[in-house]
């Protein structure tokens, strides 16, 4: 029912003037475009009319979004590991309490499978492309969000800071002083962390060792902090770490960047081209 309703809807709405479609120009067209599918006093609806709806409505969005679905089916091969995702993905859904069913309403889908299939299914492959992406990419990930490991303590005074620091330089034990003061172990911090102070963030370049900061680094709330710096062994916590990244706002765009740029990814229909040019300049060659 919902796939005759859909083009009735854009016909009706091309009618009653509510797009604005006419301010694009398309250089494609389809077979018969010019035939009249649709009238309405002295309005007539081309299939062309139509076509150029559907473009500005949904043309890059739908186009990117087949790019990435194409590129993540060539380059997730693994059958098995796709299946025990997948399923694992559909087994959490479903433990929300929520019906998968249910969902796939929310969706426009008729039923569970037309959900696991059109939505589910795509989903899991891209994160399984972004976990491969950050696979390829790790040392130079790392090294770009540079990567860290942290424990803080925060005092009101820089005096205060500096004496407890003294104390832990002569051999206090850094986490027991902590829990002492209320500090944390903020675990793995990058460029990208925003629960950590950002005078602290400006300082990761310094973190080359484990131990205790030699310094005490005022906040930018004029406060001042003691950190502890752990695991800069990377490769003990690689599993971690790509797991950390997996989560960065930014990291699917880069992802996507980087696997349109390797199937040199085009789009011939210029008002398309420049909508994602706008938007994404950098997933264009």
């Amino acid at each position: 029912m919902k796939k005759k309703i859909f083009p009735l809807a854009i016909v009706a709405t091309l009618l009653v003037g509510c797009s604005s479609s006419s301010a694009t120009t398309y250089t494609s067209e389809i077979k018969d475009g010019d035939k009249t599918i649709a009238t309405a006093d002295d309005v007539k609806i081309s299939k062309n009319d139509v076509y150029h709806y559907l473009l500005k409505e949904y043309g890059s969005s739908e186009v990117l979004s087949l790019a990435l679905t194409y590129i993540a089916d060539q380059e997730i091969t693994d059958e098995d590991a796709f299946n025990t995702r997948l399923n694992e993905e559909i087994a959490s859904q479903e433990e929300s309490g929520t019906s998968l069913d249910d969902i796939a309403k929310q969706y426009g889908l008729e039923n569970r499978q037309q959900y696991i299939d059109q939505v589910l299914s795509i989903g899991v492959k891209q994160q399984m492309l972004k976990e491969k992406y950050i696979d390829k990419n790790y040392k130079k990930l790392v090294k770009e969000y540079k990567v860290k490991y942290l424990k803080t303590i925060t005092l009101d005074t820089e005096a205060g800071a500096k004496k407890l620091l003294k104390e832990i330089k002569n051999g206090s034990d850094f986490d027991t002083v902590m829990n002492e003061n209320s500090g944390s172990d903020v675990g793995m911090v990058t460029t990208e962390t925003t629960t950590v102070d950002s005078n602290i963030i400006k300082k990761l370049d310094d973190f080359t060792k484990d131990g205790v900061h030699n310094k005490v680094i005022e906040t930018s709330d004029s406060k001042y902090a003691i950190v502890y710096v752990y695991n800069t062994d990377t490769s003990e916590v690689e599993d971690d770490i790509k797991s950390n990244l997996s989560s960065i706002s930014d990291m699917s765009t880069k992802m996507e960047t980087y696997y349109l740029k390797q199937y040199n990814f085009d789009v011939h229909e210029d008002a398309i081209r420049d909508e994602i040019e706008e938007t994404e300049p950098d997933y264009l060659g």
